[in-house]
């Protein structure tokens, strides 16, 4: 009840539509609303295929209220989502009240999917919280391990002796991989408490200048060709650089991991006065149909060996800054869409 009164407060988009029928069902009176909808005059009854006449006869029949009916009307060639409130009067009259709730029922849906970040966020975070201190003692461990065996052994004899070479790539491997545990770690304490960064202006070509040179390396272990598209002028960004790259890296991760080798991965950032726009584009076989409403949703992804967290965690970081992210895909790639409001100097 609480979120139907603060949409009905602060929503100009709701339609009421309103009527009173007699005995007979015709129509005594109507509204603008219920007129356009229904292409009806007094003297007429609503459309016998129409879901708010089969209410209305029942209503005559029952003698009773019918309050808060959820239908679906064909209007002009749409099918809209309604709610229909039909009550009978001392006279044999009806009144009928019928409501637009389309937009409603989205706004409700943005505020759950809202709400359910924010818990899997908080999940997220008090996660991570926990696996991060064991996970940093074994990571001290590792490296205390490593460097007490190379202590005891010299460094030429370490490095030539076949044992010793297989034993560094040992610790090679498991240091790769709490480095990549710690990393999405990380990403789930972001995830959980971005509101604890603090904000500032961020220099878009200085960013871009920063972060390039690792993609570009990423491109070219993955056999992929990168085009980046600087702006023709620079612009600030009122965030945090590390929510910020944290934010894009994992959309260049699932591009490039959507690549095939040998196509091309572009990174277009065009600035104006209002705000700076930041897009990335592959060239794979794009996102199931079936997927691509939810593929922001945490855990929906269309990789068998994900968990679908990454694009859930950018649109999360983009909206902390007062952005949206927007994803374009077909059989020929993928665009993914952020854009950010230019900072001017006022918040």
């Amino acid at each position: 009840m609480k979120q139907i009164v603060e949409f009905l407060m602060n929503s100009d988009q709701m339609d009421i539509g309103l009527a009173v029928v007699d005995s007979e069902a015709r129509i005594l009176w109507l509204n603008t609303t219920m007129n356009t909808w229904y292409s009806v005059t007094p003297e007429e009854e609503f459309p016998a295929h129409s879901a708010i006449q089969a209410i209305v006869g029942q209503v005559l029949q029952d003698k009773k209220n019918y309050p808060g009916v959820l239908v679906q009307e064909k209007l002009d060639g749409k099918v809209r989502s309604m709610i229909a409130y039909v009550y009978p009067q001392l006279k044999g009259e009806c009144f009928v009240l019928m409501a637009d709730i389309q937009d409603f029922q989205q706004y409700v849906q943005l505020q759950c999917e809202k709400e359910r970040r924010e818990t899997i966020g908080h999940m997220a975070a008090g996660t991570a919280n926990i696996i991060l201190n064991p996970l940093a003692v074994i990571k001290g461990t590792l490296q205390l391990l490593e460097k007490n065996l190379k202590n005891h052994v010299s460094v030429l004899q370490f490095a030539a002796s076949p044992p010793h070479q297989k034993m560094a790539g040992y610790f090679k491997l498991l240091d790769e991989q709490v480095q990549t545990l710690d990393k999405a770690l990380q990403r789930f304490l972001l995830f959980g408490k971005p509101s604890e960064w603090k904000f500032a202006p961020v220099s878009v070509l200085s960013f871009l200048q920063e972060w390039v040179p690792d993609i570009q390396v990423q491109a070219l272990e993955k056999t992929v060709r990168f085009a980046l598209e600087y702006p023709e002028r620079n612009g600030f960004v009122f965030g945090h650089p590390k929510l910020l790259r944290a934010a894009l890296q994992e959309i260049i991760d699932n591009a490039l991991d959507a690549s095939p080798p040998g196509s091309v991965l572009t990174l277009r950032t065009h600035i104006t006065d209002n705000h700076i726009q930041i897009i990335v584009r592959d060239q794979g076989a794009g996102i199931p149909k079936d997927l691509q409403p939810r593929i922001i949703t945490p855990f929906v992804t269309s990789k068998p060996d994900a968990i679908g967290f990454g694009l859930s965690f950018s649109y999360a970081m983009i909206e902390k800054m007062g952005g949206t992210l927007n994803i374009d895909s077909s059989d020929a790639g993928t665009s993914v869409i952020v854009q950010l409001p230019t900072f001017t100097g006022t918040t």
